[in-house]
């Protein structure tokens, strides 16, 4: 058997998962690209709410990672989505979405990011034809808004780097519903 092919769970709980788990795992990813020069100087202040638990992050010069359990003053990032959707994403060939913003920041994104304002609201189809909504608000702006809807497979493709939200816009896969202009400023966010 191809080792690359094995499948394994891991048994976390979503405080570990939030508090430990991932921060350890974006801290790596910065460090393996060598982004910490480029980060110095930043600090990004990110807020998970999953079905009304609030985990907030606030990382200085992309590594240092403060996390505490409640929410905290003026996130750039504001990411809500309910617990079941959470534990569909967890799987370990889906855990790069939980960390996709960490493991591909760069200064240029962190800057997008300060000056990004509105909702982008994610709905990811999973392979049961179950859905994930998934809705990140951008420093406390509802509005510009704009649903995207893809399947887990091609959120996966560009949370990989392995595609675009262009392309898969381009190809009929991705669907964009409210500001048009919006969800064009956003797609550098999802570009390695």
């Amino acid at each position: 058997m191809i080792l690359s092919e094995q499948t394994f769970t891991i048994s976390v709980n979503v405080k570990e998962l939030l508090t430990e788990f991932i921060p350890k795992l974006a801290r790596e990813y910065v460090q393996m690209r060598g982004a910490q020069e480029e980060l110095k100087g930043t600090e990004l202040r990110l807020t998970l709410d999953i079905s009304g638990g609030i985990y907030s992050y606030t990382i200085k010069d992309g590594v240092n990672f403060e996390v505490k359990e409640g929410a905290i003053e003026n996130p750039q990032v504001y990411v809500s989505f309910p617990l079941e959707s959470m534990s569909k994403m967890a799987d370990m060939k889906n855990i790069d979405m939980l960390i996709g913003l960490q493991k591909q920041l760069s200064r240029k994104k962190f800057d997008l990011l300060c000056d990004l304002k509105g909702t982008s609201v994610f709905r990811i189809k999973h392979s049961d034809d179950t859905t994930s909504e998934i809705t990140a608000t951008f420093n406390g702006t509802d509005k510009p808004r704009v649903v995207l809807r893809l399947s887990m497979e091609d959120a996966n493709l560009i949370s990989s780097g392995k595609d675009s939200p262009v392309n898969l816009f381009m190809s009929g896969r991705m669907k964009i519903e409210g500001d048009m202009a919006f969800a064009m400023k956003t797609q550098p966010l999802f570009t390695p």
